[in-house]
């Protein structure tokens, strides 16, 4: 790395072609930003570069100045001279707008090209390619596959990556490190700039991008220029918007962003009357997103509610202010969240975080904290993907028709994602010859015809995914959807989720459906579909467990209300003679439902510890053992007879070098392992993209690719994405070693706190007379026919609304009148038949028996009789139940219930 002291703007600026200084003080730079004096220089000696520097300090001109300036001193025409990566449309559309202008100044051309762009325009760039284009890594992949496309990769002398961060962790990113490589075979070596908001491990970005090749790295320092206070607004939702009221309140623009949609929708819905608030998050249609934006940059709206929507560099103008709602789980978001406001040069970046419980105090006092001492997370590349691999050889073979297998490795061990591929290359090699992507003729590979179609659903690393509708079963309507990862990895009959701000428990799931009816409280943190819970890193919650036992709130914040809260909740425990669990000390204490065991270590190393718990309870015992846990506890549901001094035994007895093993093994079972391997065989071309992963037979699935790169990859994904196998055998070597204690106490409230509550959770207004609200107007809403089974010729279709209390039949005067169903309509035709069989007797029958009932029970027995699943048995039970009122309704819902859980198993 390589330090650049500060120079004279007019220093920097001579370096640069006369026409673009023209430019830079038409557009009215006045001086140039820290970041941009020390990267320009280095880009001008063609050096590869990454810029870590916050938002707002002029990173794109920063790169964009000495590509100008390069771009001037080439001969006209010929292809595509310099790629501008960035991960997300709309930023794409943001840098365009921005290019014009200068492109439009200094005679250059621009374009950018992703899956929206028209097909007259990608004719246009296929035969006039601009000097500078502005895509996606997926859209990348595609100029591979275009004759003349390829042809206009051979001028490309700068790739400009944006917002590398963000790239370098996922997929998407390991992809777009073997694109570049594939772009070296056409144009020989090229000038790679990377731009980055602030990380903690530079050096690992900058192999990202460049691999084994020579690459500065500028990083302008963040926390000098943050102001960050934590406020304790209170685990009462109107006291928090209260709170959040108080802060909006101040001059200037705010950004207030949140962790879910859910928060976001309410915090929207509750703020609504001020007349000056947006929300803005990724569900929103792009034209609504669009809007806000514009409205926040000319001060129409003061401020904008938003997810990570809003993190990466899309251009709002001026924020005086940005407040996180709720902790926001990780350094990284907050710096980035944070480093919005202030965006003049030299100004602070003042943000505000909103605490709403104690887990959450004492997170956000720690993640500032860090913050501010520049201790951010490390970001993890996706090293040696199996499905990436099998995806860009799969896209090679393609693009040459046929090549020689070693020149395909040279081409991806060049990356430093699979640098160290080494036998994997000819695994995946072998899997694709099975699913004819690929064809292996001795030491050349050849390409298929299966593999363009394959190509053409697969240039994403993205899953698709699958919409689930939500049917509430109260009001009969489909309420939402969910996504299928969802639904694979956390939903079961009985389960409780979150979404639209409620919540709601799942009744059934059946044809690619879930039945659910709202719920009144849920035990866990609950899944909501707003994108997986951001998870809280293990040093984060280890510091949190740290300030349990030492006590040191007091050095962490000024504000009394947080450390008064603090020292209350502690207090209490000893009050209630309960051991505080700390990052020492596991605590475990037994509920009525199983026991909680509380662990300072954050989300994925508590979702490996209680998985690899979950599994050697569940093979000792013989019972099945639900789980649910947050970054500070794990919840093991249990039969009564298994307790806490139980799992202390399990715990105790683990070794850590096992834990890898015995999570592979308890992962095959579930059905999280199930939808990962359908996607990754997606991936493989094992299984076309549309197939529906209820429909394929699991057995034969794990069967199937049983040993193969398939399951190593899933297996891969699942333990380094979605747990912290490492940071859970740390913990169990450390209490095997006496470091950390395992103590068994009675149930406590920081045990409870949890489990009894969620962070991101809104409660409904009272849930119950909502849901019988809708009960009742649904009911009343429904068709009826009533039918005369005494002259047993009249019957009339009408609401349920308009049934008179003692309904009567207008030809002869009798109330012996059955209340039916409108597909029951037709088996009225059978009761006037002079001859009728054994099955039309019953049929008869049940008819006389419904019309008893409303002939007893008036207009009561209509309405029992119109809910779904009710026949005339199930009203008589409701009827003698005597109940009025809601109680009466309370019992319809409950037949109602019943019907949706138990029907699929009637005969």
């Amino acid at each position: 790395m390589q330090t650049r002291t500060r120079g004279h703007i007019s220093m920097v600026l001579e370096l640069l072609d006369n026409h673009v200084r023209e430019c830079i003080r038409k557009r009215g730079f006045t001086r140039l930003s820290p970041a941009q004096e020390q990267a320009i220089p280095l880009i001008l000696e063609k050096k590869n570069l990454v810029l870590i520097a916050p938002t707002g300090t002029g990173k794109t001109e920063s790169a964009m100045f000495p590509v100008f300036d390069a771009l001037l001193k080439m001969p006209a025409g010929g292809g595509f001279r310099a790629i501008y990566v960035t991960p997300l449309r709309s930023l794409n559309r943001d840098i365009l707008a921005r290019m014009e202008w200068w492109c439009r100044e200094l005679g250059l051309t621009v374009g950018v090209r992703h899956g929206d762009t028209p097909m007259g325009e990608r004719r246009k760039q296929a035969l006039h390619p601009p000097d500078l284009l502005i895509t996606t890594p997926e859209t990348l992949q595609a100029l591979f596959m275009g004759k003349r496309l390829k042809k206009h990769l051979e001028h490309v002398r700068f790739v400009i990556v944006d917002e590398i961060h963000e790239m370098a962790a996922s997929k998407r990113g390991a992809q777009l490190t073997v694109a570049l490589e594939r772009i070296v075979a056409y144009a020989g070596e090229f000038q790679r700039i990377g731009l980055s908001a602030t990380v903690g491990n530079p050096e690992t970005i900058a192999r990202f991008l460049c691999g084994e090749r020579p690459c500065e790295i500028v990083q302008v320092p963040v926390a000098k220029q943050l102001d960050i206070t934590v406020n304790f607004v209170g685990d009462d939702f109107k006291h928090q918007v209260h709170a959040l009221e108080g802060a909006l309140n101040t001059e200037g623009s705010t950004l207030v962003f949140v962790n879910t949609r859910v928060t976001a929708e309410a915090l929207g819905h509750a703020l609504f009357h001020r007349g000056d608030v947006e929300v803005h998050h990724g569900s929103l249609s792009k034209e609504i997103r669009i809007d806000a934006e514009e409205r926040f940059k000319k001060g129409e709206i003061r401020t904008l509610i938003c997810t990570s929507s809003m993190e990466l560099g899309i251009d709002i103008g001026r924020v005086d202010h940005v407040i996180q709602f709720g902790s926001p789980r990780e350094v990284a978001r907050l710096v980035q969240r944070v480093g919005r406001a202030g965006h003049q040069l030299n100004t602070i970046s003042r943000g505000t975080i909103l605490a709403t419980g104690f887990d959450d105090l004492l997170e956000s006092l720690v993640i500032a904290r860090r913050a501010q001492a520049n201790e951010i997370e490390p970001v993890v590349p996706e090293t040696n993907a199996g499905d990436v691999l099998a995806n860009q050889i799969a896209a090679i073979a393609v693009e040459y028709g046929e090549i020689e297998r070693s020149r395909i490795r040279e081409i991806v061990t060049r990356s430093a994602i699979f640098a160290g591929c080494g036998t994997l290359l000819d695994e995946v090699c072998a899997q694709l010859e099975e699913h004819r992507l690929i064809r292996i003729d001795g030491s050349r590979i050849v390409t298929t015809a299966r593999a363009r179609r394959y190509l053409s659903g697969n240039l994403s690393m993205i899953h698709d995914e699958r919409k689930i509708p939500i049917f509430d079963m109260v009001s009969r309507r489909t309420v939402g959807t969910l996504d299928e990862s969802f639904v694979v990895g956390w939903v079961h009959t009985g389960a409780v989720f979150i979404t639209k701000g409620q919540l709601w428990r799942v009744l059934e799931i059946n044809e690619g459906r879930l039945t659910v009816e709202p719920a009144k409280k849920a035990i866990g943190e609950l899944p909501s579909w707003e994108g997986e819970q951001i998870p809280v890193p293990f040093a984060v919650a280890r510091e949190a467990g740290a300030i349990r036992r030492e006590r040191t709130t007091g050095q962490y914040t000024k504000e009394k209300e947080s450390i008064a809260f603090a020292a209350h909740i502690l207090s209490e425990m000893e009050k209630n003679r309960c051991k505080i669990p700390t990052d020492r000390l596991i605590t475990l204490e037994n509920i009525d439902d199983g026991v909680v065991c509380n662990v300072c270590a954050g989300h994925k190393a508590n979702e490996a510890l209680g998985r690899v718990l979950s599994i050697l309870i569940s093979a000792r015992y013989g019972t099945t053992v639900g789980i649910e846990l947050d970054a500070y506890r794990i919840l093991l549901r249990l039969p009564s007879a298994i307790r806490a001094a139980d799992v202390r035994d399990f715990l105790l007895s683990l070794e850590p070098t096992h834990m890898p093993g015995i999570l592979r093994l308890a992962l095959k079972r579930t059905a999280l392992f199930k939808w990962k391997l359908v996607q990754i065989a997606k991936k493989f071309g094992a299984i076309d993209p549309d197939a529906d992963y209820e429909k394929i037979s699991i057995h034969r699935l794990l069967d199937y690719f049983d040993n193969t790169v398939v399951q190593q990859e899933a297996y891969r994904e699942l333990l380094s994405g979605y747990m912290d196998v490492d940071a859970a055998a740390q913990v169990v070597s450390e209490v095997k070693e006496g470091i950390i204690g395992v103590a068994i106490g009675p149930h406590s409230i920081i045990g409870a706190d949890g489990i009894l509550s969620s962070r991101d959770q809104i409660p409904p207004p009272t849930a119950d007379q909502a849901v019988l609200a809708t009960l009742k107007r649904r009911l009343e809403q429904d068709d009826v026919v009533l039918a005369c089974m005494n002259c047993r010729d009249w019957k009339s279709h009408t609401v349920v609304s308009r049934v008179p209390d003692s309904p009567q039949c207008p030809k002869c005067g009798a109330r012996l009148i059955a209340a039916l169903k409108p597909y029951e309509a037709e088996a009225y035709a059978i009761v006037s038949k002079k001859k009728k069989n054994e099955e039309e007797r019953a049929v008869e029958q049940r008819l006389l028996r419904n019309a008893n009932i409303v002939l007893s029970s008036g207009k009561k027995a209509v309405i029992a009789l119109s809910a779904r699943g009710v026949g005339p048995e199930n009203a008589s039970r409701i009827l003698a139940t005597l109940a009025d009122g809601d109680a009466f309704y309370r019992e319809i819902l409950k037949a109602e219930r019943n019907f949706i859980q138990t029907h699929r198993y009637w005969a």
